[in-house]
C-alpha cells in the first residue's frame, strides 16, 4: 500500500494538471504540488468541497463512487485574473475519487476572441450589405425610371461596395502578418526612405485638408541615417496606416509631425541600437481609457464617425502585429488636442 502511494506521489508529479484523491465524503487524502499551488496546502486531509465550491460537485462525487461514472465539471475561479478550469471526476482505486483539474483559460479565451471576431466580422459585412441589397430593391421598383435618383444610389453603393473591400484587405492583411509574426524580418532597410516613400503617397490626401506633413530628423549627419531590419513592405503599410490616421483625424489646416530620432541623435533618452518614429496630429484628444484598447480588432473610440472617414476598424491591430514581428514596440499617447503615435525599431549598422 505504501509503495503504491509512493507510486502515485512520484507519477502525479509528471503531470501539469492538479491532479486530487479524495474519500468518499470528499476528504482529500492525497495531492501533487500543483493541487497544493492552486488550492493551497490546507487542503490535506480537509473536504475538498471547502475549496472548490460548485453546486453539482457532490452529485458528481456520487456519481464516481456510487456508479462508477466519471462527470466533467466547468469551474471558474474569479479574483485579480479570472481563470477557468475543467474538472474531470472518476472512480479510483479503493472506494476513493480522483479529481484531474485541467486549466483552460487560455483554451477558452481563445474562443471568446474567436467568437467576437465573427460576430464583428458578421455585423461589419451586414451594414454595407444591407444598404446594397436596400438600393437594388429600390432601383428596380420605385426608382427604376428616376435617372437622378439612380445617379446617386449607384454612387452610394458604390462606397459601401468600397468599404466592403476595405474590410476584407484589412481581413486578409492581418491573417498573413499574424502568421508570419514568429519569423523577425532579414533585410536592412533605410528608415528614412520608407518613412519618405510613404508621405509622398498621402501629400495629395494632407493637401486636400489644407495639411502639412512636416518631418523632423533627429540625428547628426547622413552617416547616422536609421536603418533598420524589416520588411519594407509592412513597414510601409504601418506609417501609411498612421500617417493617414493623423489626416483622417486631424484638424483641417493643421500640421502632421513625422519625427525619426535615434540614440545618437537630440534624443538621448534613446539607446543607440534604436529608431523611433513618431506621427503626431493636432485634432481631438482620445480619453486614457481607451488608449490601451485601440489596437483591438474592430475596436473603436467613435464608431459611426470611424466608419464614415472609412475606417475598417482593423488597421492599429494590424499596426500591432506588424511592429511585435519587427521586434519594436508601438505606444500612444494622447493629450490635449494632440495625438501621437510612436514606433521604436531595433537598428541595424551600415556597411
Amino acid at each position: 500500500m505504501v509503495q503504491q502511494q509512493d507510486r502515485f506521489d512520484s507519477l502525479s508529479e509528471l503531470f501539469s494538471e492538479a491532479i486530487i484523491v479524495v474519500d468518499r465524503t470528499g476528504v482529500v487524502e492525497r495531492s501533487n504540488a500543483k493541487a497544493f499551488e492552486l488550492l493551497g496546502a490546507h487542503i490535506a486531509h480537509r473536504p475538498l468541497d471547502n475549496f472548490l465550491r460548485h453546486p453539482d460537485f457532490q452529485d458528481a462525487l456520487n456519481a464516481a463512487s456510487e456508479a462508477g461514472k466519471t462527470t466533467d465539471l466547468n469551474y471558474t475561479r474569479m479574483g485579480q485574473v479570472r481563470r477557468d478550469f475543467k474538472i474531470r471526476i472518476a472512480p479510483f482505486e479503493d472506494d476513493q475519487i480522483i479529481l484531474i483539474i485541467f486549466d483552460i483559460t487560455m483554451e477558452l479565451s481563445v474562443e471568446r476572441i474567436q467568437s467576437e471576431f465573427v460576430a464583428n466580422v458578421s455585423h461589419e459585412l451586414r451594414s454595407p450589405l444591407t444598404a446594397l441589397t436596400g438600393f437594388i430593391e429600390t432601383l428596380q421598383t420605385s426608382a427604376k425610371d428616376d435617372v437622378e435618383a439612380r445617379e446617386r444610389f449607384l454612387g452610394i453603393m458604390q462606397s459601401e461596395a468600397d468599404r466592403m473591400q476595405r474590410l476584407i484587405d484589412g481581413l486578409l492583411s492581418l491573417s498573413r502578418v499574424e502568421a508570419e509574426e514568429h519569423r523577425a524580418p532579414r533585410d536592412a532597410l533605410d528608415l528614412l526612405r520608407v518613412v519618405d516613400d510613404a508621405i509622398s503617397a498621402l501629400r495629395f490626401r494632407a493637401n486636400s485638408k489644407n495639411m502639412e506633413i512636416v518631418v523632423y530628423n533627429d540625428w547628426p549627419g547622413v552617416d547616422e541615417v536609421p536603418m533598420v531590419r524589416g520588411a519594407e513592405d509592412e513597414l510601409s503599410e504601418v506609417l501609411h496606416n498612421l500617417i493617414d490616421n493623423a489626416i483622417k483625424y486631424g484638424h483641417d489646416g493643421s500640421e502632421i509631425g513625422v519625427r525619426i530620432s535615434t540614440g545618437r541623435g537630440v534624443d538621448q533618452k534613446f539607446r543607440p541600437d534604436l529608431a523611433r518614429v513618431q506621427v503626431i496630429n493636432q485634432g481631438e484628444s482620445i480619453a486614457e481609457e481607451h488608449l490601451s484598447r485601440l489596437t483591438e480588432r474592430f475596436y473603436r473610440v467613435d464608431k459611426g464617425r470611424s466608419r464614415n472617414m472609412g475606417g475598417s476598424g482593423l488597421g492599429l491591430a494590424i499596426v500591432k502585429h506588424i511592429i511585435n514581428r519587427h521586434r519594436g514596440r508601438l505606444r500612444i499617447t494622447s493629450s490635449e488636442g494632440e495625438t501621437c503615435f510612436s514606433i521604436t525599431l531595433p537598428c541595424v549598422k551600415r556597411d
